[in-house]
């Protein structure tokens, strides 16, 4: 009698012992995310979307957020092909968004300045990251200025040279109901089952992202990969300090069999803590296509539209 209790004991153990999940390997997360952006960078570099974004300008009152009576818009749509580069010498992923629809007024014939840019890195592209930026923001509204809206920035982190800056934990935490930059409530920014939830924090005192007059912010957030593939699946970049609260969600998704996963939305929020403005944005993309010209013309920014 006791030697079959022995056995059933030990059979139900074993049992317990094969059910229970394993923890994942970190390390070799680490190792396959970085070899998922260096393949991501050989073939996205020169790729151009399609964007439709969406942002609104919120001010709060005592009771709750309204869309700002400011003067300047509150309220914006825009049209736009969003070249993504990694220029020649950089670690970075440098966009150009060039816009020909705002708020459904056309500006230029769609097909001209992309066909003029340089596509293929080189270091005079290099050289006009600055102007490049500044252009991708002018249509932004809010008094928030912001360059961080790039859906590739948050991949960028997962180079095998980036790394060492960050600090990076599996993530178990459970986000509050009640905050505000948490995930969207949309069927494109939840995590597929079996994804795997990475927390990252900068540690480096030189900083990814810095304001205008050049200051560091220090960048946490997460990824999402996906073992059975090995793709990133969704990206969180944030920035938190006594101004500023930021954070964008960029979620992707394979278009093709046997293909990467491109990104389909991307999602912004900004606050400005000095005077408790928000500023929200909605991007989505479309029309994925690869430019092959290759030319070596200086950028420069085009006259305000009237």
């Amino acid at each position: 009698m006791f030697s079959r209790v022995c056995a059933f004991t030990f059979a139900a153990t074993a049992a317990l012992l094969a059910q229970a999940p394993s923890t994942p390997d970190l390390p070799l997360i680490m190792a396959k995310a970085a070899r998922f952006v260096s393949l991501y960078a050989g073939r996205t570099s020169g790729m151009v979307f399609e964007e439709s974004y969406v942002q609104d300008v919120f001010q709060p009152t005592r009771f709750g957020y309204r869309i700002t009576l400011r003067p300047g818009a509150t309220h914006r749509t825009l049209k736009s092909d969003l070249l993504l580069v990694r220029p020649m010498g950089t670690d970075a992923w440098m966009q150009f968004r060039d816009v020909f629809e705002v708020d459904g007024r056309p500006l230029r014939d769609r097909s001209d300045r992309l066909q003029k840019l340089f596509l293929a890195p080189s270091k005079s592209t290099a050289q006009q990251i600055d102007k490049i930026t500044k252009e991708s923001a002018r249509y932004n509204i809010g008094d928030i200025e912001r360059t961080i809206n790039i859906p590739l920035l948050g991949l960028s982190i997962l180079d095998r040279d980036f790394q060492p800056n960050f600090q990076f934990t599996l993530d178990t935490s459970q986000e509050p109901v009640n905050n505000v930059f948490a995930l969207p409530k949309t069927p494109e920014f939840t995590p597929p089952p079996g994804a795997i939830a990475v927390a990252f924090r900068e540690t480096a005192l030189q900083t990814m992202v810095r304001t205008p007059q050049g200051k560091n912010m220090a960048a946490s957030g997460r990824f999402w990969f996906m073992p059975s593939t090995e793709h990133v699946v969704m990206t969180e970049l944030r920035i938190d300090d006594w101004t500023l609260g930021a954070v964008v969600h960029v979620a992707y998704k394979v278009q093709k069999e046997g293909g990467l996963p491109l990104p389909v939305a991307m999602h912004e929020m900004y606050e400005n803590k000095l005077n408790n403005q928000r500023v929200e944005g909605l991007a989505t993309y479309s029309n994925f296509r690869e430019f092959n010209v290759k030319t070596d013309e200086q950028i420069t920014t085009p006259q305000q539209d009237k």
